[in-house]
């Protein structure tokens, strides 16, 4: 066998059994809550909640344990924890959020052609429902007239007829409310549009 391997062999025995030597030999050291230290073979009942080190004969530190957390301790470092959390899954989106914003627009006119296309098409939409309604209420004011020249004649309005009333009534209300709803998606695009605009310019460091 060879001279070097057998001399390498024995100095690793030796290495182990001298740390085994060392361990051996090992003292506890603490500080108990009121701030006196112990020293001993074991751990004392004072240090049971404290941080403890074991040192070797040369009174070298060979391990550190921390002292148990209390309560109130760990609730802080869960909610630590969940604020860090809520602030990577922020930045994770927001970085998502800006590789669609360079993906998709190449300069800043493009943002502003895609927010006057949308801006565009929701006004298509108002203007067909507003004429909906010009219909609509053109068709109830002649059945409120038919309604009207009954009751000067002594006469009760058929049901029919109040209720085609109310139906159209419904009908430009629900107009109304679309419109509304409309009006504020195009708030909601100039909004957008402005936003992206500044973070656009930001990510390629225009002024």
């Amino acid at each position: 066998m060879n001279k070097h391997f057998l001399t390498f062999v024995k100095a690793f025995i030796g290495l182990v059994l001298l740390s085994h030597a060392f361990q051996a030999y090992a003292v506890i050291k603490c500080k108990d809550k009121d701030g006196n230290w112990h020293f001993g073979d074991t751990l004392p009942p004072e240090c049971a909640q404290e941080g403890y080190q074991e040192l070797n004969k040369r009174g070298m530190v060979i391990e550190e344990t921390e002292a148990a957390k209390t309560d109130a301790e760990i609730a802080e470092e869960k909610k630590q924890a969940a604020i860090e959390a809520e602030k990577k899954k922020e930045e994770d989106e927001q970085a998502r959020q800006d590789k669609i914003l360079l993906d998709t627009y190449t300069k800043v006119d493009d943002i502003n052609m895609a927010r006057d296309d949308k801006l565009a098409a929701l006004e298509t939409s108002i203007s067909l429902a507003e004429k909906r309604n010009e219909k609509l209420q053109s068709d109830m004011d002649r059945l409120v007239a038919q309604a009207a020249a009954a009751e000067r004649e002594g006469k009760s309005p058929p049901d029919t007829l109040e209720n085609d009333i109310q139906k159209l009534k419904r009908q430009i209300n629900n107009n109304n409310d679309f419109i509304s709803q409309k009006r504020k998606e195009q708030d909601t695009v100039k909004t957008e549009a402005e936003n992206n605009i500044a973070r656009f310019k930001e990510l390629k460091g225009i002024e």
